[in-house]
């Protein structure tokens, strides 16, 4: 569902909560403490004075709305924004900036970026199955961003640069973190975690850290190194373009969009650019799979959001 078709569907606050409930509960609304499937709807007034619609459990007695509990918990923002702001970032292939999501959608600047956050987390892939599991060709390399320290010299700008770690299933999916560094202590917890034993074949470069640590987890028959000069002649099986082809669309979403990013929500921008890759063949239907999300999220409050409170 993309901008047009949300606009055309969602005239009004009324259909686009209707919709929510339904998608939040398709059998059916049920409590939210006890689990009773006898729920009543009542009248009221929001904290504006706005209408708005509550359930009362019949056995439980409690209050709940179909926001509670949710990303959209204690949003004064209408649903109908919020969908909209959810079509832009889903179809998005590079991105979109919170500047640009406030104009799209006619709010405050703080007010999109604490929204596209919340929607960020609604993206967030907590539990995945590894990486090559159907017997994929893996291909695994690391990117660094930033690096640059005006008058502070070059050593100053090499540390400064963030290491981000990259491993895509040719023809499949991807998954992408910041590192602290690409040492094997670092990088042998999350290959053995992120890294099906069931993989075809694994693709490195040269790094010495790979050498050692890939034949922990697939024969060292299978353990390919790529050279990447070779790969700009031509594209073969020792390529590992597929995981640069990542690194590059994110990197234009870094240049093009956003201009900068703080390195506090790195990983937030990583997992939106993975989870939207990840359904790059799901377009129809990302945006009712994004709005699943975000019924199923713990809130994310602005201070918690901006380190305030923990």
């Amino acid at each position: 569902m993309n901008l047009l078709n949300v606009t055309k569907n969602f005239k009004t606050e009324d259909e686009a909560l209707d919709y929510l409930i339904r998608q939040r509960w398709p059998n059916g609304v049920r409590c939210l403490a006890c689990d009773h499937d006898k729920c009543y709807q009542i009248a009221t007034r929001g904290k504006t004075n706005k209408p708005c619609r509550l359930f009362e459990c019949g056995d439980c007695k409690l209050h709940f709305s179909a926001t509670t509990g949710t990303l959209f918990h204690d949003s004064h923002l209408p649903l109908t924004k919020w969908f909209m702001a959810m079509a832009l970032m889903s179809e998005a292939k590079k991105g979109i900036s919170a500047l640009q999501v406030s104009r799209h959608i006619g709010v405050a600047y703080k007010t999109a970026w604490h929204l596209c956050h919340r929607i960020r987390k609604a993206m967030q892939e907590l539990e995945t199955a590894p990486l090559g599991g159907q017997g994929q060709v893996l291909e695994i390399d690391e990117t660094y961003l930033g690096g640059k320290k005006l008058r502070k010299g070059v050593k100053a700008g090499k540390d400064a640069k963030i290491a981000i770690l990259g491993i895509a299933e040719r023809g499949g999916r991807v998954h992408m973190q910041r590192i602290s560094n690409a040492k094997a202590a670092t990088l042998k917890p999350i290959l053995q975690e992120k890294v099906s034993p069931k993989a075809k074949q694994i693709v490195t470069d040269g790094h010495p850290t790979y050498v050692n640590i890939v034949p922990s987890i697939v024969p060292v028959s299978q353990h390919k190194i790529a050279d990447h000069k070779a790969e700009l002649e031509e594209f073969g099986e020792l390529s590992a373009k597929t995981v640069e082809g990542a690194f590059s669309l994110f990197k234009r979403g870094v240049i093009g969009s956003y201009h900068h990013l703080s390195e506090d929500h790195l990983d937030s921008y990583l997992q939106e650019f993975c989870w939207r890759y990840n359904r790059r063949g799901m377009q129809p239907f990302m945006f009712q799979t994004l709005l699943r999300e975000l019924t199923q999220k713990k809130p994310l409050t602005y201070k918690k959001l901006t380190r305030e409170t923990f």
